[in-house]
């Protein structure tokens, strides 16, 4: 095994060697900038092409059909390009971010029982790494933009989400779900899966436990929630 020698052959190793992707972050965590830079950019490549594309006064129809009559006022103020655009920059960026930093903390935890135990910033660093798949999820998703010559709402036309295949309407109670739930979580599991068991002295099943654990709580838990609503 030859950990990446750079950043970018981080990235590529990633996705070809996961494993010596993992063994180079450990002695640079630093090199997570990269990915997370991209994450952050992968938004913007998004909504940004989304925005440009769409029809916005059928958008603004199809948003007051889904949440009820919403006043002119209203409408003139947040049912704009820019604050439309605004918002689902915003809200990628603040949710991306909050999950690395949680499946950081999480992962910390998690394997106090190895004799192995890293700080909380290459953890951080291993979740930067983990979560990168999104930005292949939000190219796939400004190609499926591109050449969609029917016209959907932003919460179906982000195809990291589980949203992006069921295409709820907003006002679904499920739909809160289906669009924070990422389509690409089964990747994610098998990163963390690497991660750990380059990182730590886990067996197999603790490891596979580990990665597993988070999504299945979230996959339980919030149906719950929502089911006792």
């Amino acid at each position: 095994m030859t950990p990446s020698k750079n950043p970018i052959v981080a990235v590529i190793d990633l996705f070809r060697s996961p494993i010596e992707c993992f063994a180079a972050i450990y002695e640079r965590p630093k090199w997570a900038i990269l990915p997370y830079l991209m994450i952050i950019l992968g938004s913007f490549i998004l909504w940004g092409s989304y925005f440009n594309h769409v029809d916005m006064p059928w958008l603004q129809q199809a948003i007051q059909a889904q949440l009820g009559n919403i006043g002119d006022n209203a409408q003139q103020t947040w049912l704009t390009r820019e604050v439309l655009l605004a918002g689902e920059v915003f809200s990628d960026i603040t949710g991306r971010t909050a999950v690395i930093f949680v499946l950081a903390l999480w992962l910390k935890l998690a394997t106090k029982s190895s004799h192995h135990q890293h700080s909380y910033g290459k953890w951080l660093a291993a979740a930067c790494f983990i979560m990168l798949p999104s930005f292949i999820g939000d190219i796939a998703s400004y190609i499926n933009v591109m050449f969609n010559t029917n016209s959907i709402l932003p919460n179906a036309a982000d195809l990291n989400s589980i949203n992006g295949l069921l295409k709820l309407p907003l006002n679904n109670r499920w739909a809160a779900l289906a669009t924070t739930m990422p389509l690409l979580a089964p990747w994610y599991i098998a990163l963390t899966y690497a991660a750990v068991s380059a990182w730590t002295d886990l067996d197999r099943a603790k490891a596979i436990v580990v990665a597993v654990l988070p999504w299945v709580l979230t996959l339980i838990v919030w149906p719950l929630l929502i089911i006792s609503a």
